[in-house]
């Protein structure tokens, strides 16, 4: 009798193989009768009703592996350190990123017709929404934000520059390279910092 150990497995082996499986596709609307044929059970075992549920598997395996390089990244660092590398780490600059990005398109795009999709789009943005809040928040304690930056109002701005540079980046790499979307983040994030003071003596 499998365990809830191999249950676990199991279930990142079939999130795992629909990520490969939508970003493969482009983004594209995968059955799970296709998610079947990789990894080779019944359908019925794999817990994946429609193409939707293969969208979220892949959606969740996706997250938590991005969820997992962020706090490793910002491990040791506080305040505005560790939300420079953690929102860095989003932007699409390996092949990587592309494929979570190419993922995160395919998510957008169906969730304005599924409510299933936005549901989970929403709860998912929202967690991340928490995080940055949370970073921003404690930078502002501690005096790295320059005066009159609100927290929630930096967060969303913050958010929608890394989804609009990731878009950017995938549709005209010709006038928004990784780099320069690198570069336009650094400079939002430097918008909002308070310089540091002058050293003694000068």
């Amino acid at each position: 009798m499998s365990g809830p150990r191999d249950a676990a497995r199991d279930e990142d082996r079939v999130r795992a193989a629909a990520f490969r499986l939508v970003v493969a596709g482009g983004g594209a609307a995968v059955a799970p009768e296709l998610v079947a044929a990789e990894l080779e059970p019944p359908v019925a075992d794999l817990g994946l009703a429609d193409a939707d549920d293969v969208l979220l598997a892949a959606v969740h395996w996706s997250h938590r592996r991005i969820a997992r390089r962020f706090f490793d990244l910002t491990a040791g660092r506080f305040g505005l350190a560790a939300l420079r590398e953690g929102l860095a780490d989003l932007l699409p600059l390996d092949a990587d990123r592309v494929d979570e990005t190419v993922l995160e398109l395919a998510v957008w795009h169906r969730a304005r017709v599924c409510a299933k999709v936005a549901e989970n789009n929403r709860r998912e943005r929202g967690d991340l929404s928490v995080i940055v809040r949370g970073v921003l928040a404690d930078a502002r304690d501690d005096g790295e934000l320059v005066d009159g930056v609100d927290v929630d109002t930096a967060a969303a701005g913050l958010l929608a520059l890394i989804d609009g540079l990731s878009v950017h980046v995938l549709l005209y790499p010709e006038r928004m390279s990784a780099e320069t979307a690198a570069r336009t983040l650094t400079a939002e994030l430097d918008r909002i910092t308070r310089p540091a003071p002058p050293a003694e003596g000068r």
